[in-house]
């Protein structure tokens, strides 16, 4: 899923939820076969044999469910197996999934797993090992995924396969090629990129960026500390916002802030994209395969062909680094349906399946051979700049509580964007407070 659900997550420890008791009822959906035939859906299936009368539950979130709805009939038709869509809003699916995993319930066979989730779920070892379904299927994960969406579902990196990437979301940096002759590769050069066009004759905005507390501002804030060489938290954990290296990044985004549309500190995904699809502003770090959708679509778009995208920029010496927020499928270890999840995850991350979610559905692909497909191209042209941005990405910190972590940093990241506390004293504040929750949730000694 996009940015813009991932920013009404909020924190709910492990702890937390096996406290809690299993509620709700399962919802369930269906829809027809869009435009494929039994015959052709059956050259397509993975493994399974026909069998009639069997079901499987696939637990999705808000905005999702119709694309699954329109993909699986194909499914059911050839193999007798109905799947059951239930859609819930994000928080919502994300505490019942912990609820259904740490219970190890039948609630659900299936799940779409956002990633910054796969710490928790798949470092638990609360969803099942697919390794061991390939192998007693004798077969293998399909080659063409794109490496750096396929390693998300392996975590802690070796300990095995847990969920196959579906959608592929990244985020890019993107600016306006009839405005910039050649693209900013330092976050230096985008400063000054930026105060220049902001201070022409275009009546363009130089740069966008989102201030809104938590999530948006945390998710805007990571592209450039990461351009100077940090992230907001070490590999062993240990908050990094209390460095120099951290106050030069808060020090540029104050000043892309400065070149960017007035309320910046209220800026939501939402905001930025329409900001950028409508010519407002020049160039953004915080870019998404939905909003890259709006900036290509002429119905909308007033600046459709002027806006290019790539990698991340960095400071010399420093490699780019874009952001994953890819959606995986996994199977949670109560499901009594295993095997059949397995089939049609499979089955649903194959090429047929993936180009005609792109194509029909506006789903970014996780299969490298549709970024560069000519069909796909010719519909989306910004599908190879976001290959190369996915050959560059990385998650968000792998940790069960980074959800936390975000709205700690993203309300003093927002307070110091709209002027109510200084740089220096923002991320002081924010480095102490998250090392104090990651310690009284064991993360940290």
């Amino acid at each position: 899923m996009d940015e813009l659900q991932a920013s009404k997550h909020r924190k709910l420890t492990r702890r937390g939820v096996l406290k809690m008791t299993a509620a709700g009822a399962l919802g369930v959906g269906a829809a027809s076969l869009l435009g494929a035939s039994a015959a052709a859906a059956s050259e397509n299936v993975f493994a399974a044999p026909l069998l009639q009368a069997s079901k499987i539950t696939f637990l999705v979130t808000s905005g999702n469910a119709d694309s699954v709805r329109g993909v699986a009939p194909a499914y059911t038709a050839s193999t007798g197996t109905t799947v059951d869509v239930l859609e819930l809003p994000y928080d919502q699916a994300f505490q019942k999934l912990q609820i259904a995993l740490s219970q190890k319930t039948d609630a659900y066979d299936l799940a779409a797993l956002d990633d910054p989730w796969i710490p928790q779920f798949a470092g638990g070892k609360f969803l099942t090992l697919l390794d061991d379904l390939y192998a007693k299927t004798g077969t293998q994960p399909d080659p063409g995924f794109q490496p750096q969406l396929f390693g998300l579902g392996d975590w802690p990196k070796g300990s095995g396969l847990r969920a196959l990437p579906y959608l592929g979301n990244v985020q890019v940096f993107a600016w306006r090629n009839d405005l910039i002759d050649q693209r900013p590769n330092t976050w230096d050069d985008v400063i000054a990129t930026a105060q220049k066009i902001v201070g022409g004759s275009s009546g363009v905005f130089g740069y966008g960026i989102r201030g809104a507390a938590g999530n948006p501002a945390t998710t805007s804030f990571l592209p450039i500390i990461r351009g100077y060489g940090k992230d907001v938290l070490s590999p062993t954990f240990e908050p990094q916002l209390d460095t120099p290296e951290a106050l030069a990044a808060l020090n540029t985004a104050l000043k892309l802030r400065d070149a960017a549309p007035p309320g910046a500190e209220n800026t939501q995904h939402a905001d930025n994209g329409r900001n950028m699809y409508t010519g407002a502003i020049a160039m953004s770090g915080d870019i998404w395969p939905d909003q890259l959708l709006q900036i290509f679509d002429p119905s909308v778009s007033n600046v459709v062909g002027l806006v290019s995208i790539g990698p991340q920029p960095a400071q010399a010496g420093v490699s780019p680094a874009n952001m994953t927020g890819t959606w995986l499928l996994g199977i949670p270890g109560g499901s009594k349906n295993a095997d059949r999840a397995f089939d049609f995850m499979n089955w649903f991350t194959q090429l047929d399946q993936q180009k005609k979610l792109l194509m029909q559905y506006n789903i970014p692909p996780t299969l490298t051979a549709l970024f560069n497909d000519p069909e796909a191209t010719a519909k989306f042209p910004f599908l190879p700049g976001l290959l190369d941005a996915a050959t560059k990405a990385v998650p968000r910190p792998r940790t069960q509580y980074y959800s936390g972590v975000e709205d700690i940093i993203g309300r003093y990241l927002s307070q110091a964007i709209a002027g109510q506390i200084d740089a220096e004293s923002a991320l002081s504040q924010a480095n102490s407070e998250v090392h104090d929750y990651l310690v009284r949730n064991g993360q940290l000694s």
